[in-house]
């Protein structure tokens, strides 16, 4: 390992964000009482409900190990201190999994990343965050530092996400395919899986992120069908932000996620400010204040 990358205390930090598709993940060290940036990596899904945990743990390493690649320093998973946030962390049983599964690093401390974005985008103050990409949750900080949350059941049972708008399309899409009705739809659809059976045979084994990438297609097709999809996605995010602002008492909301700027551009939200933090950037500081209980 490289002396130039380690810190007084001779251990990386490494702060891990990791969505329904892709995890990301900054290696830094503490030089001079200050957090510096060494290196970024990405690898694939480490949601353990999709992919498993051994191989939730084989992404994370990758990535990390991307990271030491990028700052061209040799892999040294035993001295890192690991904060990720990642999709598939739902319950309190799903985080213990998580970090008592068998890893290489000095210490991995675990929560979901919807949790980890709501600390960020309100730096720890109350408020009412939806986050939408290839899933859906709504959580809140309350005023009596309680977390409250909607939704985030995972899919197909959630609504309001990419991976169930896409869904919709498809069924859209397969309908007028069937009933031989010449619209734009039916011809993305013939022009990607070219006949219903080709979709039956297509679904087998897929996730979430397989059925997001067909999300596009509602933002793009000028139809009334889909303009009735969008008007139900903005009534779903309407509705959740509301009920957890009167549940909570926050006043401050707050949207993330993938498809977060589609989102706006459809819906004024009453208490809306911008983020304070990105998430990657939060697991970053919790992975730096792990050093207390190892240095």
């Amino acid at each position: 390992m490289s002396a130039r990358g380690e810190g007084k205390d001779g251990l990386f930090r490494v702060g891990v964000d990791a969505g329904g598709t892709k995890v990301r993940a900054v290696l830094a060290r503490r030089l001079g009482g200050e957090l510096q940036i060494l290196g970024k990596g990405t690898a694939g899904s480490a949601n353990p409900r999709q992919v498993g945990l051994a191989q939730a743990h084989a992404e994370l390493r990758a990535a990390i190990e991307a990271a030491f690649g990028a700052a061209g320093i040799a892999p040294a998973p035993e001295r890192c201190l690991v904060h990720i946030g990642s999709a598939g962390l739902a319950t309190t049983e799903d985080v213990i999994a998580f970090e008592s599964f068998e890893h290489p690093y000095a210490r991995l401390e675990a929560q979901s990343d919807a949790t980890l974005a709501l600390a960020a985008y309100f730096a720890g103050h109350p408020g009412v965050l939806l986050i939408v990409g290839t899933g859906c949750i709504a959580l809140a900080r309350g005023l009596d530092g309680k977390l409250y949350r909607r939704m985030g059941w995972g899919f197909p049972l959630e609504v309001g996400g990419g991976a169930w708008l896409g869904l919709e399309a498809l069924r859209l899409a397969l309908g007028d395919l069937e009933g031989h009705r010449h619209t734009e739809l039916a011809r993305r659809l013939k022009a990607e899986l070219e006949s219903p059976r080709g979709v039956m045979e297509w679904i087998r084994g897929k996730s979430s992120g397989d059925y997001a990438r067909f999300a596009r297609w509602v933002f793009e097709v000028e139809d009334d069908r889909c303009r009735g999809l969008l008007e139900q996605w903005s009534g779903i995010a309407h509705r959740l932000v509301a009920e957890l602002r009167v549940e909570s008492g926050a006043l401050q909301v707050g949207v993330w996620g993938g498809l977060r700027e589609q989102l706006l551009g459809r819906l004024a939200l009453v208490g809306y400010v911008e983020p304070k933090r990105e998430p990657l950037e939060q697991a970053l500081i919790l992975a730096d204040e792990l050093a207390a209980d190892v240095a």
